[in-house]
């Protein structure tokens, strides 16, 4: 196990602690999970000297209030689902809209690394719900590093889930279209900002961030965008980052035509639309937040294990990763985590979804084992 001296911020009073705590010599102090009382304590074992690992921790998230421990993955597969009906109402609801937002900033509060395999792993519901979720849960990750507060995080947030409420039924149809867009079907789609604020409008939403953020969210800093052609600081921060996550989410979905994009093309194309369709700073952000191999991503390693990303490190290219096959094709029961720091353990290759066997069930990836403190030692 790799361990190094903790900082402030690593370990906080009345949070279960995110790995085991040893004091310089390697004597185990204090276990993953327990927890400190109080602010003195923290800084007490800080002035010692305690040495653990942070980014070694559990996959279920542990809600502070309630100290239950939260499938993120799961829950947000709910919350997809439940998002259907709430969009495609006739009458929608903004209260129940800004319900999930809420919902959905908390679960990547828990646990971004789960949150974001899901962009990559979940499957349904039908596509154009899926992506405003997906987009909905990479803006916020970009938005709570950039330190916004939750309450201007909140209508931003809303608006990446209701941003193509306009455009459903049009979104499924071309998701299994073969063919270019006919014109009717570009009208469409360069209309469906401004109809959006026009159905949110009539929903009851007043807040002026949510509806320029909607209305703004695929215009581009160059002015190439659309509806308005709007250029650079015209353009709201919060639609340049909706803008940013939804092209990304979109770029690494399938279609009928295509399969999705590794994560990491699609980064590479992204920064180099930077400055020109979308925001530098929000380019750089996003590659920075994603990583190379981001959580779901389908790897192998050197020693020709595959398994997948779950869990990003301070090091893009290094993340933790836990094996499905042995290098033979052959499950491995356990799924034991893997440093891909170490030698034996480096990423080699990126393979589809599809390199996984078909019965895996995916949520399981993020569910704790006996024997991943085994696997801290020895991988």
């Amino acid at each position: 196990m790799s361990n190094r001296r903790l900082v402030p911020g690593d370990i906080q009073h009345g949070v279960p602690l995110p790995c085991d705590l040893f004091d310089h010599s390697g004597r185990l102090l204090l276990r993953l999970g327990q927890t400190v009382a109080s602010e003195a304590q923290v800084a007490r074992i800080l002035e010692i000297g305690v040495f653990g690992d942070p980014e070694w921790n559990l996959e279920f998230a542990v809600d502070e209030e309630s100290t239950t421990r939260v499938s993120v993955f799961a829950r947000i597969h709910a919350l997809r689902e439940a998002l259907v009906p709430t969009v495609t109402s006739r009458h929608i609801s903004t209260d129940v809209i800004r319900g999930h937002a809420t919902e959905l900033m908390e679960l990547c509060r828990l646990d971004p690394d789960a949150a974001l395999a899901t962009v990559l792993l979940q499957r349904s519901p039908p596509y154009g719900v899926r992506q405003m979720v997906n987009a909905a849960i990479v803006t916020e990750i970009l938005l709570s590093q950039r330190e916004a507060d939750r309450a201007a995080r909140l209508p931003v947030v809303s608006a990446a889930l209701t941003m193509n409420i306009a455009m459903l039924a049009l979104q499924e149809a071309l998701y299994h279209q073969r063919d270019d867009l006919t014109e009717a079907q570009r009208a469409d789609v360069q209309a469906h900002p401004l109809r959006a604020v026009e159905r949110l409008k009539a929903a009851g939403v007043t807040d002026a961030v949510w509806l320029s953020v909607v209305g703004q969210h695929h215009e581009a800093i160059d002015g190439s965008g659309y509806p308005a052609r709007l250029r650079g600081d015209a353009i709201d921060t919060g639609a340049r980052i909706v803008c940013a996550a939804d092209r990304y989410c979109a770029m690494v979905s399938e279609r009928a035509y295509r399969p999705g994009a590794f994560p990491s093309v699609a980064l590479r194309q992204i920064f180099l639309a930077q400055g020109k369709s979308v925001d530098v700073g929000i380019a750089a952000l996003l590659v920075k937040e994603i990583g190379l191999y981001p959580p779901g991503t389908v790897v192998q390693l050197a020693n020709g294990e595959i398994g997948v990303a779950m869990k990003r490190t301070l090091k893009s290219g290094n993340p933790i990763v836990r094996t499905i096959l042995n290098a033979s094709g052959i499950r491995l029961p356990m799924m034991p985590k893997r440093r891909t720091t170490q030698p034996s353990f480096q990423i080699t290759q990126v393979h589809p979804l599809t390199r996984l066997p078909e019965n895996l069930d995916i949520s399981s990836i993020w569910i704790p084992r006996e024997t991943d403190v085994d696997d801290d030692i020895d991988g």
